[in-house]
């Protein structure tokens, strides 16, 4: 009889075993499900290909060297950078630059309009007169260094 006994025993061990597993399991699926942490997602990459302001910079760039500013001359600085040209932007600049003075466009944008002050009267002296060729110089000589900057940038 001792032999059974332990049978029963051993039986009774595996049902409490298996019956135990089985409520794991069961908890296991009746809980929520906890995601996993997900990796932070990258935005959405920008479509490989030159900024906009590089054809600008070439144009400005083959202008200084007193190259035509034309298709091909503007693909080449592009593509120096290291970028692929895009057709379509390198017609549409110079199409859009066909017929204008880019010296007059760049003397005109770097330059500041500053209005001179009116005269006070009829009556002003001549420290006056000085003191304003005095300012305009001065303004004169600011814009030069600004246009100088400004070419330092492109030879």
């Amino acid at each position: 009889m001792a032999e059974e006994e332990k049978k029963d025993e051993a039986a009774k061990e595996q049902k409490a075993e298996k019956s135990a597993e089985a409520a794991k399991e069961k908890a296991a699926k009746e809980q929520p499900k906890q995601e996993e942490p997900k990796a932070k997602e990258k935005p959405a990459a920008k479509p490989a290909g030159p900024k906009k302001v590089n054809y600008v910079y070439g144009a400005l760039l083959l202008h200084s060297a007193g190259k035509p500013v034309d298709e091909a001359g503007l693909k080449k600085v592009v593509e120096a950078t290291g970028e692929k040209a895009e057709e379509a932007q390198v017609k549409a600049l110079v199409s859009s630059l066909d017929g204008v003075d880019i010296d007059d466009a760049i003397k005109s944008a770097a330059v500041p309009v500053a209005a001179a002050a009116p005269a006070a009267g009829s009556d002003a002296g001549a420290g006056d007169a000085k003191k304003e060729e005095k300012k305009e110089e001065n303004a004169e000589k600011k814009a030069e260094e600004a246009a100088a900057g400004l070419s330092s940038l492109f030879g």
